[in-house]
């Protein structure tokens, strides 16, 4: 193995240190918290450490709740990876979902679930890539904001979802604001018994896959990690950087807006979202756990999900307000997203190699030497 290799494995495991070491003090700090505010702590801290494991429907609840954080937090990848924090997956996602039913009524059982799936699939992505293009236009033509400009609209597309919910596909015979019932279709079969896992995971974990090898084996990959990195030397090279960021942008948002109907599709027979989800931003959150890296994506989600399912199982059997998780998360994001956060081991570590193979390479040109 090479120096160099060496040095970048002592980076990878490093980074994957920091991102356990960082969940596993915001979950130490979850399991203080509870101690400390309920009134049977023991019980608590146990409901909380296995609740989310104790019964095969709360581990399919978890798995299927990490779904659309697993293509959200794939979605946040490519902003991140381009700095720039397009916030619009968030809207996207409802929206996306939205037109998906209202298309997916539309056609109705005569369309097999074979091209019903993929035609709907496409439809997200091209909702998703065509409302991020709104905030990155605004960003490289009129150098708008656009975290201010993507957060603005969120507000305005998600109106837009409402607005054709109530007046194009509302069914008026429920006693709650819901659209028609999707056709059989467009719902996805769940897999594992009692479990009732949507099969929505297999396409989560397929879009793990591609979204990696684009980033790691693909030239596309490598000019967008370079032009976050690095823009400068971007630029330097020949790199068109606001034409891959914007790329990056379009891409991110075709995956949220795959997110959102892939949601629908796994754990709804109707569209019935008066209001943002909030999988947008969950999927940043679990981007900054990921540390960007798509591959990670899934271990960040399934901990984001196993957090929430365990803060639900002890509101509903204790005495612990759910709220209690958002405290948790802002320790994870700090831990996480600080560089500093165990970087001095990290260059301790690839300072002790560097000098160990630099004494190898002395002590390899001494023998070649004396053997002359």
């Amino acid at each position: 193995m090479k120096g160099s290799r060496k040095t970048q494995l002592i980076e990878s495991v490093m980074e994957v240190v920091r991102i356990v070491l960082g969940m596993l003090i915001a979950y130490a700090v979850a399991l203080i918290i509870l101690m400390l505010i309920s009134d049977d702590p023991v019980y608590i801290v146990r409901q909380f450490i296995l609740g989310p494991f104790s019964s095969p429907r709360r581990i399919g609840s978890m798995i299927n709740l990490a779904t659309p954080f697993i293509i959200c937090g794939l979605s946040m990848c490519f902003m991140y990876a381009v700095n720039k924090f397009n916030l619009i997956g968030e809207s996207i996602f409802m929206l996306a979902g939205c037109v998906a039913t209202l298309v997916g009524i539309k056609l109705g059982d005569g369309v097999p679930m074979a091209v019903m799936v993929p035609l709907l699939l496409v439809i997200g992505a091209v909702v998703g890539a065509a409302l991020s293009f709104v905030p990155a236009i605004m960003d490289r033509s009129l150098k708008a904001n656009v975290v201010v400009v993507s957060l603005m609209l969120n507000s305005v597309v998600a109106q837009i979802a409402l607005w054709i919910l109530r007046y194009h596909m509302r069914d008026n015979t429920i006693s709650f604001i819901g659209s028609y019932m999707t056709p059989a279709s467009m719902q996805l079969p769940k897999l594992f018994g009692k479990m009732k896992v949507g099969s929505g995971i297999i396409i989560a974990l397929i879009l793990v896959v591609i979204i990696s090898i684009l980033f790691y084996k693909t030239s596309f990959g490598w000019k967008m990690r370079l032009v976050g990195d690095n823009p400068r030397f971007a630029n330097a090279v020949g790199f068109s950087t606001l034409g891959v960021s914007f790329a990056a942008q379009l891409l991110g948002g075709a995956m949220a807006g795959i997110g959102g109907v892939t949601e629908i599709m796994n754990s709804y027979q109707r569209f019935q979202w008066t209001a943002s989800t909030g999988h947008g931003f969950d999927g940043l959150l679990v981007a900054v756990l990921a540390r960007k890296n798509p591959a990670l994506v899934p271990i960040g989600a399934l901990f984001l999900a196993y957090i929430r399912i365990g803060a639900d199982v002890v509101n509903t059997s204790g005495d612990i307000p759910y709220e209690f998780v958002t405290v948790i998360q802002g320790i994870i994001i700090l831990l996480v997203a600080a560089e500093s956060f165990l970087s001095g081991t990290k260059k301790k570590l690839i300072y002790r190699q560097v000098q160990k193979e630099k004494e190898e390479e002395e002590e390899k040109a001494r023998k070649e030497q004396e053997a002359k």
